[in-house]
């Protein structure tokens, strides 16, 4: 089988350590220099499960995805929650200050948006006494995925060990087995969205704004796109219109409070879209994690449920 490889380009410039300093440059243009490498390292938990698997242990997590089991991937649930207040992301600065964190890590979905703070006012507080950097979770996963490589081996983690060499290894192997599929498959459609427990509606998703749906379409996946404009993620429908975005495999995120297969079948009205009328449903981690492991983990659950999938139920 052939084997696919990854994006190398990166956004953003980096260096290593040179005569002690420590410099790192961010998706959004930030450079952060520091006398030494920073080895006490806090993130919000969409950047601390990919720096996780690459070897990085922050020492403790924050963000709006905490309550949501598929965003934890490999991290220790151990690790200490440092919210600010329940159900919003900023980590708690007084706990950030005591903790002697050296660097903030989160994620970036725009160059003007910063996903841990709910505003600019907390997000300039916060890197007053705590560097941030962010990693860029837009564009294709595969080219995200490399930053945080770049990242990890900047903060010291051995990206050589043989199970780093060995996942990196059946990540390429995962990438070409879903092309070859998702090529096979090209006829069926699948659409990607978010519907609740007792919601009074749904959401569509728009692949070209969600880097791992993005990349999915590049090695060959057929995804629906709701008619939105760029930059909004998302189309939101009501129940009633379940039908708009016909397609013969549904794909729900994993978030908490998400319906589950079982119950979007006994939904009286989603019930009715083919794809779910079919059984052909998946799950769609929509906190993607960018690493080896977390991005092979998505494929194999997106193969699983497409090599079964018939055509012709949209």
């Amino acid at each position: 089988m052939a084997r696919v490889g990854f994006a190398q380009e990166g956004t953003a410039v980096s260096s290593p350590a040179t005569s002690g300093e420590w410099t790192f440059t961010d998706d959004i243009g930030v450079t952060v220099t520091l006398p030494q490498r920073p080895t006490r390292i806090v993130a919000d938990l969409n950047a601390a499960a990919p720096l996780w698997d690459f070897g990085v242990r922050p020492i403790a997590v924050s963000g709006w995805t905490v309550a949501t089991d598929a965003s934890w991937g490999n991290v220790d649930r151990a690790t200490p929650v440092i919210n600010a207040v329940d159900g919003a992301p900023e980590p708690d600065l007084e706990t950030l200050i005591a903790m002697d964190a050296e660097l903030f890590v989160t994620i970036s979905w725009a160059v003007d948006d910063v996903w841990s703070f709910t505003s600019r006012e907390a997000y300039l507080a916060t890197q007053q006494a705590v560097p941030i950097v962010a990693i860029s979770v837009a564009g294709l996963a595969d080219a995200n995925m490399q930053r945080f490589v770049e990242l990890a081996g900047l903060l010291g983690a051995d990206l050589e060990t043989p199970e780093l060499v060995q996942a990196k290894d059946d990540l390429e192997t995962a990438v070409a087995a879903f092309s070859e599929l998702a090529t096979e498959k090209a006829g069926l459609t699948t659409l990607f969205g978010t519907v609740g427990v007792d919601a009074d509606g749904w959401n569509a998703a728009y692949p070209p704004d969600w880097a791992d749906l993005a990349w999915n379409q590049s090695l060959g996946m057929t995804v629906v796109e709701p008619n939105v404009k760029p930059g909004l993620f998302w189309e939101n429908l009501s129940l009633e219109q379940a039908l708009k975005y016909p397609s013969d495999i549904f794909f729900n995120s994993t978030r908490a409070g998400r319906a589950t297969p079982e119950q979007l079948r006994a939904d009286p009205v989603f019930g009715s879209h083919p794809a779910v009328a079919a059984g052909q449903i998946g799950s769609w981690n929509q906190d993607f994690i960018l690493s080896y492991q977390g991005m092979k983990a998505a494929l194999d659950t997106m193969i699983a449920t497409l090599t079964p999938a018939q055509n012709g139920t949209a």
